[in-house]
């Protein structure tokens, strides 16, 4: 196919495939082959899910209620008359960038279909390549701008790499016993390959040396914890640190100045999984069913921010403490990596760091349903009564601390919910 038209272009795409059956010669020369096919596609897309209005200078009359603007309206009694309706003026929202495009995406693909076993093993195997140029971002305006600074540019360019396996058996015997089984798994890596400097602010870094170009877009970018303060000699010994002492958070001094400050922060991590997969599981004997779906993460990060509750009495005074606060640090307490308890944040121990880096690791039962059939209730009715129940098992790195890291940041887990039910059919 080509062409995909709309308002702001004209982008390419295309697709093609060539397939093999056992019409061909693979039923003489390859007997285990049943099905095969190849597939390539191509194709090209614009972004255009952005305010229609990015491109403009935006300016709106605030009239406000403060005859001296104080209220952050644009209305002032220039006049000094204290009384009557008062001139209102206008106030920027918005720059202008008249040299504003629209983002683009190029993305390839290809894959094979196959079946083995007079289709018994089905699956499918696909790679794909897609790269973004021109990435439309908002970036923080420098404070020289004053309000209204901003305006919408065209930012970095970005690479997008990933594969996608699934495999699925399925057995039907002459027993009343048949059952499928299939399987999925996927990954995928990321790189910024362009970064004007005009956007740095749009993404974590520095600005100078330390940027997101060559890495993965989400990286987070942060100081390193390097353990906790457990003796007044460790303390002594580190870098200048403004608030150390023992039971504090000991923080890398990555440049070797002896002092801890902004120019210590680096890429610490990023998010993007090593791979994700999924395993699903149906059996059917006779009147009874049964089926189960597993889905699971492994690799990367997230940012547990909720830790600000669960393991600091300062950090949001005035609230409950985290129950993992009673393991916290203390002179009799020193093999502990949850910081002393204090009123005072002197350490700075809010700033984004390591310590709030967690496995996103998990493993999940999603679905798990058994079901009757009730086969004898007359001619033209039939009925099944099933049981289900869904998220009924986590399975979690030992290192997160959280309660689940799908529901991250939050103290309650994603529910887990049981169903029995009754489908008649006529």
């Amino acid at each position: 196919r080509f062409g995909k038209n709309n308002r702001y272009g004209t982008f390419p795409a295309f697709s093609l495939g060539w397939r093999i059956s056992r019409e061909t010669f693979v039923r003489e020369n390859l007997p285990f082959i049943s099905d095969l096919k190849l597939r390539y596609g191509w194709g090209r897309a614009g972004n255009q899910e952005i305010s229609n209005t990015a491109v403009y200078g935006i300016y709106r009359a605030i009239y406000g209620g403060d005859r001296f603007g104080n209220d952050g309206g644009t209305a002032y009694d220039i006049s000094g008359a204290g009384t009557g309706q008062l001139p209102s003026g206008f106030v920027a929202q918005q720059a202008a960038n008249e040299n504003l495009k629209w983002e683009s995406s190029t993305q390839s693909n290809i894959g094979i279909d196959f079946g083995f076993l007079d289709n018994r093993l089905t699956g499918s195997a696909d790679y794909f390549v897609k790269k973004a140029t021109d990435i439309l971002v908002l970036p923080p305006p420098i404070a020289v701008l004053g309000e209204g600074g901003s305006y919408y540019q065209n930012g970095a360019s970005m690479n997008n790499k990933g594969f996608e396996l699934l495999l699925t058996y399925a057995n039907n015997n002459n027993t009343g016993l048949s059952y499928t089984i299939s399987g999925n798994i996927s990954t995928y890596r990321n790189q910024v390959v362009y970064l004007p400097s005009s956007v740095l602010t749009a993404y974590p870094g520095n600005g100078t040396d330390k940027t997101i170009l060559g890495r993965s877009l989400g990286s987070y970018f942060g100081y390193i914890a390097d353990g906790i303060f457990k003796t007044q000699k460790e303390v002594d010994d580190h870098a200048a640190q403004t608030g150390k002492g023992t039971g504090r958070i000991r923080f890398k001094d990555l440049n070797n100045d002896g002092t801890i400050n902004d120019l210590d922060r680096d890429f610490i991590g990023k998010p993007d999984p090593s791979f994700i997969y999924g395993i699903n599981f149906t059996m059917k004997w006779q009147d009874f069913d049964f089926a189960c779906f597993f889905q699971g993460v492994s690799g990367g990060k997230v940012n547990h921010a909720y830790k600000i509750y669960s393991d600091f009495s300062s950090l949001w005074v005035g609230t409950n403490w985290g129950a993992r606060t009673l393991d916290a640090w203390s002179p009799t307490n020193t093999s502990s990596e949850i910081p002393a308890l204090t009123l005072l944040d002197a350490n700075q121990e809010a700033r984004f760091s390591t310590y709030f880096l967690e496995p996103a690791t998990y493993l999940k039962l999603r679905t798990l349903q058994v079901g009757y059939a009730l086969n004898n209730i007359s001619k033209t009715v039939k009925a099944r009564v099933f049981l289900e129940g869904t998220n009924l098992v986590t399975i979690k790195s030992k290192k997160f601390s959280g309660v689940d890291p799908e529901s991250l940041n939050s103290g309650y887990p994603i529910p887990s919910v049981y169903t029995l039910g009754l489908n008649i059919s006529f």
